[in-house]
C-alpha cells in the first residue's frame, strides 16, 4: 500500500508526458499562465472552504497517504485477548500494570476507564466521542482532496473562458485563432489531469485508508467494553474474531462498525469539546 500510490501517481504522470513529447506540439501543453490559473484558482478556493488549522491538518497529514501501513486486525484482537485473560485472572486493576506497554492510544484510554472503575455506558460515550474527534481530524484530508478535485476542472473551464475571450477580442489575424484556441484549451487540460490522476484518486485513497482505521478501532471499542462488562476471552475472541479476517484489504467497514461511525458523527459539537 506505501508504494502502490506513489507508483500509480508517477506512472500515471509518466504516461501522460511521454504521450505529449511523441506529437509534434508538445510545446503547446506547456503554458505557465494556464498553469497558474488552474493551480492557484483550486489553491484560493480551499483557503476560502477551509480554515488555517485545517489546511495545516491536511499538510501535516498527507504524507501519511503514502505511509499508510494497513492496522493489523489480528493484532490488536490478540492484545484485547490478552488484557482480558489478565483481568480474568488477577482483577481488572492488575490491567494498570500493563497499560504503558499499549501502543495504541484508544486501547490505553479504554482501559484507563475500566481500570478506574467507570461504568460500561459510561465507557462507550468517551469511548465513541474519542473516535468522533479522531474520525474528524482525518477525514478532514479526504474531503480537501475530494474538492480539489471538484475545483480544478472548474477553474481549467474558467481559464479556457478567459482565453477564448482574449482569442475573439483579437481576430483581425486569423492566422492566430488557431493556436490561441490550443492556448486556450490547455487549462481545461490542466484542470481534468490534475482533478482526476491527482487530487481524486489522493482523496479515494485517503477515505479507504480511514475505514481500515475505524474498522480497528470499532475492535479496540468492543473489545474495551467487553473487558469492562467482564466477558471471558473466548467470548471475546469469538465475538471479534471475523472482524480480524480480511486483513489488509482496503474493504468497506462491517456493518456494525459503520453503524458505530454513524453513531458517533451525531456528536460532533462534543467530540470537538
Amino acid at each position: 500500500m506505501r508504494k502502490s500510490t506513489s507508483i500509480g501517481l508517477i506512472s500515471g504522470f509518466a504516461l501522460i508526458t511521454g504521450a505529449i513529447l511523441l506529437g509534434n506540439t508538445w510545446g503547446k501543453f506547456f503554458d505557465p499562465a494556464s498553469l497558474l490559473m488552474v493551480v492557484g484558482g483550486t489553491a484560493a478556493a480551499v483557503v476560502v472552504n477551509y480554515s488555517f488549522e485545517d489546511l495545516k491538518r491536511v499538510i501535516e497529514m498527507t504524507q501519511d497517504i503514502f505511509t499508510f501501513d494497513p492496522p493489523s486486525f489480528q493484532s490488536r484482537l490478540d492484545q484485547i485477548t490478552n488484557m482480558a485473560r489478565t483481568a480474568r485472572r488477577e482483577g481488572v486493576l492488575a490491567l494498570d500494570r500493563h497499560i504503558d506497554d499499549v501502543d495504541d492510544d484508544l486501547l490505553q484510554f479504554g482501559l484507563e476507564m475500566a481500570v478506574d472503575g467507570m461504568g460500561e455506558d459510561e465507557i462507550a460515550e468517551m469511548l465513541d466521542q474519542r473516535i468522533a474527534e479522531m474520525k474528524s481530524k482525518r477525514q478532514v484530508v479526504a474531503d480537501f482532496f475530494t474538492q480539489a478535485g471538484t475545483y480544478a476542472p472548474a477553474f481549467g473551464m474558467i481559464g479556457t473562458l478567459i482565453g477564448l475571450i482574449q482569442m475573439l477580442n483579437n481576430l483581425s489575424d486569423p492566422s492566430k485563432i488557431g493556436a490561441g484556441m490550443a492556448t486556450a484549451l490547455v487549462t481545461t487540460f490542466y484542470g481534468a489531469l490534475l482533478a482526476n490522476l491527482a487530487f481524486l484518486p489522493l482523496g479515494d485513497r485517503a477515505r479507504k485508508q480511514n475505514e481500515l482505521r475505524g474498522k480497528a478501532r470499532y475492535i479496540t471499542r468492543e473489545g474495551i467494553l467487553a473487558i469492562a462488562r467482564g466477558d471471558s476471552p473466548r467470548m471475546i475472541e469469538q465475538r471479534l474474531g471475523f472482524l480480524a479476517e480480511g486483513e489488509g484489504e482496503e474493504e468497506p467497514e462491517a456493518a456494525g462498525a459503520e453503524s458505530t461511525e454513524d453513531a458517533t458523527d451525531a456528536q460532533p459539537a462534543t467530540a470537538a469539546a
